[in-house]
């Protein structure tokens, strides 16, 4: 079996520092850059700081400005979102292993008269500690 080693990175560059090399590289304001394709300078700064997303409109405008296709900016925004996504996936996964942790080594199994286990039976406190995890995953509550 071959292990697959996949870098995840634990930050996310947002589209807009490559959209500041451009700028940079033309010698251009933010101001500059949000007349001529007709937006706000607030805009394009929200872009850059990774605020607001570069869209398929906005990409079609850089595209005229810096000669870059339309897809390239697409697929920066893209990847800076799977990169947050991600993030937060490995956050949130990291911050419920001591509590599964809990939940396994709390476990007690009531053993039926076959000699199988049945039933996973909690303390109340481990019990309550997954059912709020349970529901900061779902915003539907769960019924006890």
């Amino acid at each position: 079996m071959i292990k697959e080693n996949k870098f995840m990175p634990d930050y996310a560059i947002p589209p807009g520092e490559t959209l500041v090399e451009e700028l940079e590289a033309k010698s251009m304001s933010q101001a500059e850059l949000a007349g001529l394709i007709g937006t706000s300078k607030e805009v394009i700064n929200e872009i850059i700081k990774g605020k607001t997303p570069i869209t398929a409109e906005m990409a079609l405008k850089l595209e005229q400005v810096f000669k870059l296709p339309s897809h390239f900016w697409v697929n920066l925004e893209q990847q800076y979102q799977e990169t947050l996504l991600q993030m937060q996936v490995n956050q949130a996964v990291n911050n419920t292993k001591p509590l599964f942790n809990e939940v396994i080594s709390s476990a007690r199994y009531l053993v039926n008269p076959s000699g199988h286990k049945t039933d996973v039976v909690l303390s109340l406190v481990v019990w309550n500690k997954l059912l709020s995890l349970l529901e900061k995953w779902d915003d539907r509550k769960v019924v006890q």
